[in-house]
This record gives structure tokens, C-alpha cells and sequence, in this order.
């Protein structure tokens, strides 16, 4: 009896355990065959080293898609993408480049460039690569090697030439043209310091000569401004002193324009008749026949 409850519950077991593989394994396919997937293509000119079908595909480093196919064709690579279109928009401004892991040299399909002037790409279309910058480096390599060794070939050939110059003989010669240059400098110092320091009292005397002008000119345009502020001065005291006199002199004017046009009528009334100073002003007599 133990037995038979023993295999009845290793029988559930199993038929529980499988159908939870069977649930799993459902669940899996429905999302691999329910997504929808769009293939694009990319020619490498570039080794593909690393690369294996089921290597991730990338969008700026979101994960969209995996390499489905790689085949060789006419001195390039094409590789076939698969790729998810919800998880990323592809437009003719994306670029692809492989990128390289340094220790374990596995490659994953890198998909740069986005703008907001693009032009989505079709499924099928071609997807232009990008240089690897690891990979030109490697390519370059060779041809940077081959200079450094010139560089260093003739780097070796100065060293030569410098270790010729620098040799027992080369060091008299530069000695003695040295102790010559020390000596053709001290007679020039001896000669010309003396030279420098009369042409410097000399500038030195025309200096203070030139400062003793300055100040006399100084002087001279100090009494020309308080001539100048006198001046002003009388000016304006002469215009004051007009204005003061304005005013009677007018009146003494108009006083004598008084006495000049009572002199004139007394005159006129002498003219008229003359008898007036002695026996006053009289009416003439009125004409016959008429009034006056």
C-alpha cells in the first residue's frame, strides 16, 4: 500500500513537472513567434572576427535584435540582422559599427544616429557601416611601426653625428673659440662701458637743460595767465562802472535835450518878435475886414 502512494506521488510529480516545462517552453515560442521581426543588411568591409550568429544587435546601446545570418561575398561580409521595429526606429542616418570586447575579442553590432530629419528604413534595406576605430588602429599599426623604425633609424644616425661632435678634438676647438669670445667681450666691455657712461651724463645734463626750459616756460605761461586773469579783471570792472554811469548820464542827457529845446523855442520866439524880452508877448492886432 505504501508503495502505491509512493509511485502515485512520484507520478504527479512528473506529470506536474512537465507540464510546467510544456507551459514554459509555450510561453517562450509565443513571445519568439509573436514579435514581430524585420531583417537589414550590412556589408563590412572590416575582418568579422568574434562575430557569431546570435550576437546582440544594439541601438545606441538598447538591445533590438540578434545577427542572424553571415556569409562571405565578394570580399566583404554581409551580415543579416534580425531586429525588433517597436524596440528602435532605423533611419538612413543610422550607422553600424562592431564593437569588440578586448579580453574575450566577442563582438556585438553597435547602431548609431538619430534625427529628427530621417527617413525610417524599410525592412530589407542595407545599413551602412562604420570603421571600427580599434580595427584602423590595428590597420595602421604596421605603417606607424615602419616609421618609428625610420624615426628610430635615424634618431640612432644624430646620435652618431652628435657623439663625432662632441668628440676630444671638437672640445679644444670650442674651448679655445670660446676663451677668444671672452676675451672679445671683455675689451668690448672695457671699451665701450666708459663710451655708455659719458653718453649717459651727457643725456643726463640735456635732460635737466630741457627740464630747466620747461620750468621757465612754465613760469613764463603762470604770469601770461595772471596777466591774462588782470586783465579780465579791468574788464570787468570798466563794464561795471558803465553800468553804474548809465544811468545819470542819461539823465543828464535827457535834462540837456530839456534845455536845448527850451533854448531853440526861445529863440524861435525871439526871431518871431523880438520886443517880447522887453514888453512881454502880445496878440497881433486883427487885420480889417476879418478876424485873426
Amino acid at each position: 500500500m505504501q508503495g502505491h502512494g509512493r509511485r502515485f506521488r512520484l507520478g504527479l510529480f512528473v506529470l506536474g513537472t512537465g507540464a510546467l516545462f510544456i507551459a514554459l517552453l509555450v510561453f517562450i515560442l509565443q513571445n519568439s513567434f509573436g514579435r514581430e521581426r524585420a531583417s537589414y543588411f550590412i556589408l563590412f568591409h572590416e575582418n568579422v572576427k568574434g562575430m557569431v550568429v546570435g550576437s546582440k544587435v544594439n541601438f545606441q546601446g538598447v538591445p533590438i535584435g540578434v545577427v542572424a545570418d553571415m556569409r562571405f561575398q565578394d570580399g566583404k561580409t554581409l551580415v543579416e540582422l534580425r531586429v525588433d521595429p517597436s524596440r528602435a526606429n532605423l533611419q538612413d542616418l543610422t550607422r553600424a559599427r562592431m564593437d569588440r570586447l578586448l579580453v574575450t575579442g566577442q563582438v556585438t553590432v553597435e547602431l548609431e544616429g538619430y534625427g529628427q530629419g530621417g527617413k525610417s528604413l524599410l525592412p530589407g534595406s542595407f545599413i551602412e557601416p562604420k570603421e571600427d576605430p580599434l580595427h584602423a588602429l590595428t590597420g595602421s599599426l604596421p605603417e606607424v611601426v615602419d616609421r618609428a623604425s625610420g624615426v628610430l633609424a635615424r634618431l640612432d644616425r644624430v646620435l652618431a653625428h652628435a657623439e663625432q661632435l662632441l668628440g676630444a678634438t671638437n672640445q679644444q676647438h670650442l674651448g679655445a673659440a670660446l676663451a677668444h669670445a671672452e676675451r672679445a667681450a671683455q675689451g668690448l666691455a672695457d671699451r665701450v662701458v666708459p663710451a655708455a657712461a659719458t653718453l649717459l651724463e651727457d643725456a643726463r645734463g640735456t635732460v635737466l637743460a630741457a627740464r630747466g626750459s620747461a620750468e621757465a616756460a612754465t613760469a613764463s605761461l603762470q604770469a601770461i595767465g595772471r596777466a591774462e586773469a588782470d586783465l579780465r579783471a579791468m574788464l570787468r570792472e570798466g563794464t561795471a562802472l558803465m553800468g553804474a554811469l548809465r544811468g545819470p548820464s542819461q539823465t543828464a542827457l535827457a535834462a540837456l535835450r530839456v534845455t536845448l529845446d527850451d533854448l531853440r523855442g526861445l529863440a524861435r520866439q525871439l526871431k518871431l518878435a523880438p520886443d517880447s524880452l522887453l514888453f512881454g508877448v502880445r496878440q497881433p492886432a486883427a487885420p480889417v475886414g476879418g478876424e485873426r
